[in-house]
């Protein structure tokens, strides 16, 4: 019965669309697309076709365009209304049918009759050539006179965004009042989730004479593309080298310390491989990979790192894990080849949190304490539990330390150049007004804050702990996608 009602439910979709396209002539020949093409009417032609074939040769000007089932959920219902679209491919079957649902939607579609095969002028090679989030933020990193275009709804900006950008959601594009917002002065690039729609908006504006790029892989590339900073230390009389790993766009930073040919890695994410290659940049060998907390926000990559490696894993004994690991228990010293690392158990952000001197000179502090900010307390949903155990931390562990050592935090809030290590003393630090706030002022007003969570928290932190299994990197990175939530800002 189900397959009778599928078949007559099939061929009723078939005759409309048979309908849709007599009394509506959605196919366009070669030469009226040139013709198009030549003008200054706004156009889009989708290239939905074979990738291999599209990287051969396609039409000038056309897009390589995916159709499965995501697109049609996701960015069909986001392109504007008011752009005639045209479909290319390597026939005319998928592309007359596609265009036939893309009209039936509202859209303004239409398909190159009888494929690319028809197109009798030159076609151009390649792909397309956008812009890496690494090859943005050097651009950003020395002022480039930028316009940074964000084509995502307004409440995916509102969630997340790259600072400075301004948000005209694609749907609303071409619209007269839109344009008017874009500097034609000005090198435009474009901004989505995944790079997908400002793909599309990168070839809507093209056609009105903008100098504009895509963001390659969108807020997602954004978000996991990693920067470096380097320095060296003298501690104890040996010399101690320290590389600062950054993501971009989420803000998480890892380091990696080296002394004597031996390395640690603390707080690692994925993907492992740059850490790595820098240590055998170094020439040292990785002894051991350590996590300062059960992370919220981001999935560690520590225990992979680690195998890879050949090390020993480290986590906090405070905390609970379902995989092997060495328990790390407050006072604990460890040596990184000439000099020692003392752990410090600094709970607050969570009750396993710790922290790691090394030589009295550095302190990397994970999300217990930052530049600017302290570690939230509420990710465990226990704030009022959490907080008079962060006061007394900060104050009894951490604030007491030499005025002279360096405070190297797990996140990053604002903006920093790449070389530009991510520091500061921590009498700086401490001169916050939070942290000037008595203990029971400090409670009440750290309890009473209401913030967003790091998205998938609560999934990303079951992956941490060991009960819920990893994916590829791509799906990690896909959990992960979202601003860094897991700091209060000191100078509230």
């Amino acid at each position: 019965m189900y397959i009778l009602a599928k078949y007559f439910y099939d061929m009723d979709t078939m005759n409309m669309n048979e309908q849709t396209l007599q009394g509506q002539n959605l196919a366009i020949t070669a030469d009226e697309l040139r013709t198009k093409l030549e003008s200054q009417e706004p156009i889009m032609v989708l290239d939905i076709g074979d990738r291999d074939r599209y990287e051969r040769g396609h039409i000038p000007g056309s897009a390589c365009g995916v159709c499965n089932e995501e697109a049609k959920k996701k960015i069909m219902p986001e392109l504007p209304r008011d752009i005639e679209i045209v479909l290319v491919g390597d026939d005319e079957e998928h592309t007359r049918e596609m265009a036939s649902m893309m009209y039936n939607e509202g859209l303004k579609a239409k398909y190159l009759k009888g494929g690319i095969r028809t197109w009798k002028w030159d076609l151009t090679r390649g792909t397309d050539t956008d812009i890496s989030a690494n090859d943005l933020k050097e651009l950003l990193d020395v002022d480039r006179e930028l316009f940074l275009l964000d084509v995502r709804q307004p409440e995916e900006f509102a969630h997340w965004s790259i600072n400075g950008s301004v948000n005209i959601p694609l749907n609303e594009l071409s619209k007269e009042d839109s344009l008017k917002k874009i500097p034609k002065e000005k090198e435009i690039v474009t901004i989505c989730s995944h790079g997908n729609r400002s793909k599309v908006a990168k070839y809507i504006l093209s056609r009105y004479g903008y100098n504009v790029k895509s963001l390659e892989g969108g807020l997602k590339a954004w978000s996991t593309a990693f920067e470096y900073a380097s320095e060296e230390f003298e501690i104890d009389g040996h010399r101690v080298g320290l590389i600062q790993l950054r993501r971009i766009g989420k803000g998480c930073m890892s380091y990696i310390i080296e002394s004597d040919g031996e390395a640690v890695v603390i707080d690692p994410v994925f993907p492992i491989d740059d850490y790595i290659r820098i240590a055998k940049d170094l020439s040292a060998k990785i002894t051991g990979v350590y996590d300062t907390h059960q992370h919220a926000d981001h999935v560690s990559a520590a225990k992979a790192l680690a195998e890879e490696a050949g090390a020993k894993l480290y986590m906090s004994s405070y905390e609970e894990y379902a995989f092997k690991h060495s328990q790390l228990f407050d006072g604990d010293l460890h040596k990184i080849g000439s000099v020692k690392m003392q752990v410090i158990h600094t709970p607050g952000h969570t009750l396993g949190s710790l922290s790691f001197l090394i030589g009295k000179k550095m302190l990397l502090t994970g999300d217990t304490l930052f530049l600017n900010g302290v570690g939230r307390p509420d990710l465990r949903d226990r704030a009022k539990e959490f907080s008079p155990v962060l006061h007394d931390t900060l104050h009894g562990k951490i604030l007491v330390l030499p005025e002279d050592v360096l405070i190297f935090p797990a996140h990053l809030d604002g903006y920093v150049k790449e070389g530009e290590l991510v520091t500061a003393r921590l009498a700086d630090v401490r001169k916050s007004s939070l942290l000037q706030l008595a203990k029971e002022e400090f409670v009440r007003k750290v309890v009473s804050m209401v913030m967003p969570t790091p998205p998938h928290h609560r999934q990303i932190i079951a992956v941490n702990k060991g009960t819920n299994l990893l994916g590829s990197v791509a799906e990690i990175h896909e959990l992960e996608m979202g601003p860094n939530r897991c700091s209060i800002s000191t100078s509230i």
